[in-house]
């Protein structure tokens, strides 16, 4: 056999094992996604949205014990048997892929209200959509690996080979964020990929006349480190001291993150009713409430968010203090 066949029959072997993995890692997500697949529409507005990321898709916590399943079980209990729960999540969708799903929820023709919890993750495919539209110049190795990441076989070797440089030790806990290391990132970029997504999903909601409400995200201030002990996302993908000039909301509450101001700007400028998730987990206040890694909530967490939805829905006060 010639030099060139045996390359040749070299090169399809490669391409064919690497096609049985992709095709591997695909299944392997379909098996562990929680999103449910949209039945055909039926009449009347009888379906819950939950869209969002990984605090709505439950990271870190049984399917049964993530907070739209929690509300799903209670507004049975309370005798609303004819209201269906669906959620649209997964861990570490960005704000533009939020607004795909709700787009998807209003075509199904049957949402009584959208919950949107969105804005946290952003990916380097946002940052160069705003990098471009701010005419920045986006790295030809940026747009490499953006191609590139369009197989999920090379988003999983990615993240196996950028393991040690995205682990963030916060008090003895090392902290390692599933999206891969962000080479676009930009604090304040951030901040406003997240307001221009948000601002869409009022006007689609808007426009089609279906009820929305935001809902901020409950945090905890970080040990400390040398970057924030405020901005989760910062001190994971940022990493470099910031102040206040480095906000978009300037006239932020007391104690408030950088989304959930824009979260809250966003819902008053746009007439979206706001859940303040962080007011109950203040009050709240004590050990189990958060995982380990500082960021995702518990089962106690989640059921806390629940119930803030609940008693917001049901037009009472916020939740007991458990």
């Amino acid at each position: 056999m010639s030099a060139f066949r045996r390359l040749a029959a070299a090169l399809l072997w490669v391409a064919f094992v690497l096609a049985l993995a992709e095709g591997a890692v695909r299944l392997a997500g379909v098996a562990l996604r929680r999103d449910q697949t949209l039945p055909p529409a039926r009449a009347g507005a009888n379906t819950i949205y939950c869209i969002g990321d990984s605090f709505t898709y439950g990271q870190g916590v049984a399917r049964s014990e993530a907070w739209p399943q929690v509300l799903a079980r209670l507004l049975d209990a309370a005798g609303e048997r004819g209201v269906r729960v669906q959620t649209l999540a997964e861990p570490g969708r960005s704000s533009s892929v939020a607004v795909a799903e709700v787009a998807k929820a209003l075509e199904a023709g049957d949402a009584r209200l959208v919950l949107v919890m969105t804005g946290w993750n952003a990916n380097d495919g946002d940052f160069a959509f705003w990098s471009s539209s701010h005419a920045r110049v986006v790295p030809w190795t940026a747009r490499a690996d953006l191609w590139l990441s369009r197989s999920r076989l090379y988003r999983v070797l990615k993240q196996a080979a950028t393991y040690r440089g995205r682990t963030l030790v916060l008090d003895d806990v090392a902290v390692v964020p599933q999206t891969t290391a962000m080479r676009l990132y930009d604090f304040r970029a951030y901040q406003e990929i997240a307001r221009d997504n948000l601002e869409r999903i009022a006007a689609m909601c808007h426009a089609t006349a279906v009820p929305c409400a935001f809902l901020t995200y409950p945090h905890q201030d970080l040990p400390p480190n040398p970057y924030t002990t405020t901005e989760y996302y910062h001190a994971l993908f940022g990493r470099t001291p910031i102040g206040d000039a480095d906000y978009l909301v300037g006239d932020r509450l007391p104690g408030e993150i950088a989304i959930d101001a824009v979260i809250r700007t966003v819902g008053e400028q746009a007439a979206v009713a706001v859940i303040d998730t962080q007011q109950a987990f203040l009050a709240a206040a004590g050990p189990g409430l958060y995982q380990a890694d500082w960021h995702h909530p518990t089962a106690r967490g989640h059921r806390l968010i629940a119930e803030t939805v609940f008693a917001w829905l049901r037009g009472g006060a916020a939740p007991a203090v458990r």
